[in-house]
């Protein structure tokens, strides 16, 4: 009797583990349209599990970042509801749309569990460094909170903002040296992290603020674009040293909102300092969007359009 028992969990064990295997083999779909091979696909908890066929690795993939699993014969054997990427330009911003529905097909999974996903194929949360950002990983998931006003905070709710910090809610503390907050589908790169990976060409640029997070406004497959009120610290140095005869420009004065690419291809920030300096970048990508200069700034809404067709 007591061996009949111990054969019968033996045989419960293994029919149960075999309910967790979707696939012997085929294709995972991410939601990058970036495609997978796979043997031996199952769920556990929150991954997927599988082995590389050509190395024999096991490895890991978050369910959240999966947009459809094809058995090797064409059978849709998972769908993340959850992830329905359209990508269509609204005002040259490439626009990524989200279903609220569950993926109860996978492990009834709770709504609130599966995050949005940005348009880049970046979960929402708190990416730490620029690799964690690059892999599409987030570093945490805690819940945040958009706030505003450098004294008196203010938690903003009702729009989107191009600029804003981040407290985490349940610690109601600043968010400080990560590289990125992917929030509500939004990108957003702290300022510090952007002159921390700059490129080396940039290194006069600061900003008092490394804590403020900037908005990706416009977003393609080779630049995400967006904007920073940055100052060249030399000519700081020099009107605040006695070079501006009178005290005649304000700190405030010397500052610029100066567009900004993270460069997908080169992995860095491009600041365009200057008018020539906006030039140089454009005028292979597209001669059509090179300024006269009239002023050491760029027209900053002609670099926007700019930005869009070479996207």
């Amino acid at each position: 009797m007591k061996q009949a028992l111990i054969l019968f969990f033996l045989m419960t064990i293994g029919y149960c583990n075999a309910q967790d295997i979707l696939a012997d083999k085929g294709v995972i779909l991410l939601a990058t349209n970036e495609k997978i091979n796979f043997e031996k696909l199952e769920l556990a908890g929150k991954q997927f599990r599988y082995i590389e066929p050509t190395t024999g690795e096991k490895k890991e993939i978050a369910i959240n970042t999966v947009k459809a699993v094809d058995d090797e014969k064409h059978n849709r054997v998972f769908t993340n509801r959850n992830i329905i990427i359209s990508t269509e330009f609204s005002q040259g911003i490439l626009v990524e749309k989200t279903k609220a529905d569950s993926i109860a097909d996978a492990k009834k999974l709770s709504k609130k569990e599966i995050p949005t996903i940005a348009a880049n194929g970046c979960p929402d949360g708190i990416y730490q460094t620029k690799q964690d950002f690059i892999n599409k990983i987030p570093s945490s998931t805690a819940a945040v909170m958009q706030m505003g006003g450098i004294i008196d905070k203010e938690e903003i709710v009702d729009y989107t903002p191009d600029a804003c910090y981040f407290y985490l809610k349940k610690e109601d503390k600043k968010i400080k040296k990560v590289f990125a907050v992917c929030y509500k589908g939004q990108i957003y790169f702290q300022t510090g992290a952007i002159l921390s990976n700059r490129n080396k060409t940039d290194r006069a640029q600061i900003n008092d603020y490394p804590n403020v997070f900037v908005r990706v406004r416009i977003m393609g497959e080779n630049y995400y674009y967006t904007e920073v009120d940055l100052v060249n610290k030399w000519a700081q140095s020099f009107a605040f040293g006695g070079g501006i005869v009178g005290g005649a420009l304000s700190k405030g004065n010397l500052y610029n909102a100066k567009g900004i690419v993270w460069d997908v291809k080169n992995k860095e920030f491009n600041i365009f300092k200057n008018c020539d300096d906006y030039n140089e970048f454009i005028k292979t990508l597209y001669p059509d969007g090179v300024q006269e200069c009239k002023d050491h700034q760029p027209d900053i809404e002609k670099v926007r359009e700019a930005i869009k067709k070479i996207n």
